[in-house]
């Protein structure tokens, strides 16, 4: 399946304006503040990528999680739907339905897959909610 890429002189725009806020995140380095506060997309996205970072290639590759550096993230960031779950499997079927190219890690692309999916599913189990309350 071929992925949608947005044109590329928007790509460029948006990290341009994101990329202060961004450059900490990855660098952890301080550096020359912005003259104004992110977005709440902005956060958002810099937060994805914060998270990610700050799991990946602590045993290995810097820029992929392996099952164990995954399992710690999904323990950690989203303890609530992982203790919610029954399935002693859970981590190993996530892992093999996000690793798209089966090189037994997750790269930062099928990461934001899963993350995107639990946000749609969310969205839905919300409206769904709604609709029930009406």
């Amino acid at each position: 399946m071929a992925r949608l890429a947005p044109p590329h002189f928007l790509i460029n725009k948006l990290c341009h304006c994101v990329s202060p806020h961004l450059s900490r995140t990855l660098t952890r380095k301080p550096q020359r503040s912005s003259s104004r506060m992110p977005s709440q997309l902005e956060g958002a996205m810099d937060a994805l990528i914060a998270v990610f970072y700050n799991y990946s290639g602590n045993d290995g590759d810097k820029y992929k999680l392996n099952k164990g550096e995954l399992k710690e993230l999904l323990n950690s960031e989203l303890t609530d739907f992982l203790t919610s779950q029954k399935d002693p499997m859970l981590v190993e079927k996530i892992m093999n339905d996000l690793d798209s190219n089966k090189d037994n890690e997750v790269d930062f692309n099928e990461f934001v897959v899963l993350v995107a999916a639990l946000t749609v599913a969310c969205n839905d189990f919300f409206q769904e909610q709604k609709k029930k309350t009406k």
